[in-house]
């Protein structure tokens, strides 16, 4: 299956995207929370194991054997898996699983909305754009020293951390007293801060390396 099948398997994460695109860009705060498509709304709650293994058939109904996991987090409201590139080291794109349904999607935002690759701008998507794959011009370092002012503007003592970076932007888990207190993403060319306001607390990562 090519980049069209990965978009229509995930386009129920569109939705999502554009409820919290309002409250997620520059002008989030860490706190804040979102429930809905991707949140946990009945008592049950799958393991971290059934999260793994959800994320894992989602990709190999993609058929393409160059993604893989390289990161699995769960958060009061959902998992989240970071999806990487075994060729490149580059990361692919973003997913949500549902803690009850063991429903996975595209996450909402950054990943739909910034992802030159496989988002919704990249080749063979929806909106019909070629793949820009080439280099951001907003670099690794400057996107750490926007999203360290962006953290010391709302002040708690957070930490920015080293980014993930995707095609088109680069993801920040970052840091309170080195634990894990949220996430946010860095456009790759204009250095705008989106939120991901959706996750809520912190609870436990996986790491699977390459």
């Amino acid at each position: 299956m090519g980049q069209r099948t990965l978009l229509t398997v995930g386009i129920v994460g569109i939705l999502a995207s554009f409820l919290i695109g309002a409250i997620g860009i520059a002008s989030g705060a860490p706190g804040l929370t979102m429930t809905g498509l991707f949140g946990s709304s009945s008592g049950s709650t799958i393991s971290m194991d059934k999260a793994q293994q959800s994320v894992q058939s989602f990709l190999d109904r993609t058929g393409n054997s160059d993604l893989h996991i390289d990161e699995l987090m769960e958060f009061d409201q959902n998992f989240y898996a970071l999806i990487k590139e075994r060729s490149s080291g580059i990361g692919a794109f973003e997913l949500l699983v549902n803690k009850s349904s063991a429903t996975v999607g595209f996450e909402p935002g950054p990943d739909m909305m910034w992802n030159t690759k496989y988002g919704m701008m990249g080749g063979g998507g929806m909106m019909g754009f070629r793949p820009s794959t080439g280099t951001m011009t907003v670099s690794t370092d400057q996107a750490a020293r926007i999203a360290q002012s962006w953290l010391d503007a709302r002040g708690g003592g957070y930490s920015a951390g080293t980014p993930d970076a995707f095609y088109g932007y680069y993801t920040f888990h970052f840091e309170r007293n080195g634990e894990i207190a949220g996430m946010f993403s860095v456009n790759g060319y204009s250095g705008q801060v989106w939120f991901h306001s959706w996750h809520g607390g912190f609870i436990q990562a996986r790491d699977f390396g390459a």
